[in-house]
């Protein structure tokens, strides 16, 4: 009885740390940006160019709202050129929690299927709010 508890103990220990890895075995070849809201508008915005990756999407690994809050909404915003304004990505603004982020969910990806060479930003509902963008 022991020896089987014991296996049924290692194979969980192998089978949750195979799960934890997944996440970041799927961002081989992606680029992390690091990004800070000016709030509602991208005047001031700080701006990335979309990475050539393995990644189409702009999704959120990490966020961090402005002191005290335990949650922002966050919004991804692009431009193909610039003299092209910035678009909204379709999903408009997504609630996130502070703290890391499953970039295989789907949930916290605000803009897909964009192209290498594409500018974004990420505007939140908070002025000073943070996040990770891989693409």
């Amino acid at each position: 009885m022991k020896k089987s508890l014991s296996a049924l103990t290692v194979v969980g220990i192998t089978a949750a740390s195979l799960v934890a890895l997944a996440p970041t075995a799927s961002a081989s070849g992606c680029v992390s940006t690091w990004l800070r809201s000016p709030g509602t508008t991208t005047n001031g915005a700080m701006v990335a160019t979309k990475a050539d990756s393995p990644c189409h999407d702009l999704n959120v690994s990490w966020s961090q709202a402005a002191p005290g809050a335990q949650f922002s909404q966050y919004m991804g915003m692009y431009r193909k050129s610039s003299s092209v304004g910035w678009q909204p990505g379709s999903r408009g603004y997504v609630q996130m929690e502070n703290g890391y982020h499953d970039i295989n969910n789907s949930y916290f990806a605000l803009v897909t299927d964009l192209t290498p060479g594409t500018q974004f930003t990420v505007i939140s509902r908070n002025p000073g709010d943070q996040v990770t963008i891989v693409h």
